[in-house]
């Protein structure tokens, strides 16, 4: 989806989720390994944690997703949970839903600071949620072919196998395995700080 409104290169894509709550998918982000090829079947092909999201927290995990983007070759692909502080100003207006998720990290360059190159937002809508993601393309990089189209073929398996999936672990109460985390922020337009429910 283009719009003027965002800085050159955002690519962002709304959707509504029907039967998914925000709780489930604060629940998804950090126990993807639990169901991860059931989300977009066709592209995704594994799924391991490098570093896993740290007990009551998500901020540092580090996924690796064996998947293709829009039925291009399978390739590992890795990202990390970042603290949304570290988003642009631009980063900091763009997110106003409720829940929030930041992802991306140094790149190639060691000296390059961090930079979020990844958000989902979430909120609850009637019936479900509404999320918006957006992969935010840093000055220079060239926006990644088919994403869009990926993130639309993800984001549209939620409302198939997320309730159930949620609903079958709640049985286990042992945070070390059914992790849970907090994607609920404070932004005050200079600062984000993650907030207890």
């Amino acid at each position: 989806m283009e719009n003027k409104e965002y800085p050159p290169g955002w690519m962002v894509v709304d959707h509504v989720i029907p039967g998914v709550t925000a709780e489930m998918l604060d629940w998804w982000w950090i126990n993807m390994e639990k169901g991860y090829e059931l989300w977009c079947p066709d592209e995704h092909k594994g799924f391991r944690w490098e570093v896993k999201p740290p007990l009551g927290g998500h901020v540092g995990a580090v996924q690796i997703a064996s998947e293709s983007i829009n039925y291009g070759p399978v390739m590992d692909i890795r990202i990390e949970w970042m603290d949304p502080d570290l988003g642009t100003p631009a980063h900091k207006a763009f997110w106003t839903y409720g829940h929030l998720l930041a992802a991306g990290g140094g790149g190639p360059d060691p000296n390059a600071p961090p930079y979020v190159m990844l958000s989902h937002q979430y909120e609850a809508v009637d019936g479900g949620c509404k999320m918006r993601s957006c992969m935010h393309i840093p000055p220079g990089m060239p926006p990644i072919e088919g994403w869009c189209e990926h993130n639309v073929a993800e984001v549209s398996t939620f409302k198939d196998f997320l309730p159930a999936l949620w609903g079958i672990w709640q049985a286990v109460t042992d945070p070390a395995i059914n992790r849970r985390s907090t994607f609920t922020y404070e932004n005050d337009g200079s600062r984000i700080a993650y907030v207890e429910k």
